[in-house]
């Protein structure tokens, strides 16, 4: 079977790889979203004739598998077991184990674009801004999805799948980019700041915990814990932003609800 031939199409109601409207009392899960959303894939009761749970139970195994033990030392048996079947039923459903990664790495990424979009809402720009950004960094701090990355750089490494993961990495990363666009779109529109070059003022917000978070993590260190929170770097981030790009509708708001930079 060859790849560009396998489509596997997760449902609607999983939402994933989409903006994820959040209602402004939804709780922070600390950046965990990724890793319980795959909690939730291995725990879900698969029903006999239940294709679709069958293939997301096995994919979660993968990611499950790269984040306990590494893309390296990933065995089909291992994922196989953790998923609870056979391995000769898991090659019914993914011919090889590097159409099984392929599809694991782009279930993986639609996962991440979701966890990275979830987030509390917040009226205030200021907060609603620093609330995305504390997820995003505090999300790629964790191991799962930083095992999830770090197996894609991997599988660049190799030939014969060098066509595939590029495909899927340029994607979810086009993806990605588009939720920070539209965030700073919608605050261009409101006028709370001022019009720039919109991939510029994404790299301001997310380049630098980006770099304490997964790029930290790829240079080989041990997990970095922000001198105070996650939250707190965010907001740093967002201060500095607001002070370069901040229009006179948003100073004069500033200024007349007393918003401060919400610094704890």
């Amino acid at each position: 079977m060859k790849m560009e031939n396998f489509t596997f199409k997760l449902s609607e109601a999983e939402s994933l790889g989409g903006s994820v409207a959040v209602s402004p009392g939804h709780a922070s899960d600390g950046g965990l979203f990724f890793e319980n959303k795959i909690r939730r894939y291995l725990k879900a009761a698969v029903r006999r004739h239940d294709t679709a749970a069958r293939l997301y139970r096995t994919l979660a195994s993968v990611l499950q598998e790269w984040t306990e033990v590494g893309y390296l030392k990933g065995q089909v048996s291992s994922i196989a077991n953790r998923a609870g079947m056979s391995t000769a039923t898991l090659y019914r459903d993914f011919p090889d184990k590097s159409f099984l990664f392929c599809e694991a790495l782009k279930f993986g990424q639609a996962i991440l674009i979701e966890a990275l979009s979830t987030y509390p809402k917040h009226p205030n720009p200021i907060l609603d801004l620093t609330g995305m950004l504390c997820n995003h960094a505090e999300t790629l701090a964790q191991p799962a999805p930083q095992q999830m990355l770090l197996a894609q750089r991997l599988m660049l490494l190799e030939p014969e799948l060098q066509s595939a993961v590029s495909a899927i990495a340029a994607e979810s990363h086009e993806k990605l980019k588009q939720v920070w666009h539209e965030k700073i779109q919608e605050l261009i529109s409101s006028d709370w700041i001022k019009i720039d070059h919109l991939e510029w003022q994404r790299c301001r917000l997310v380049g630098a915990l980006e770099a304490r978070t997964f790029g930290w993590f790829m240079m080989g260190h041990a997990p970095r814990s922000p001198a105070i929170s996650w939250e707190h770097d965010a907001h740093q981030v967002v201060q500095d932003f607001f002070r370069l790009y901040g229009t006179e509708k948003f100073e004069e708001h500033r200024r007349l609800y007393n918003w401060d930079w919400g610094l704890v």
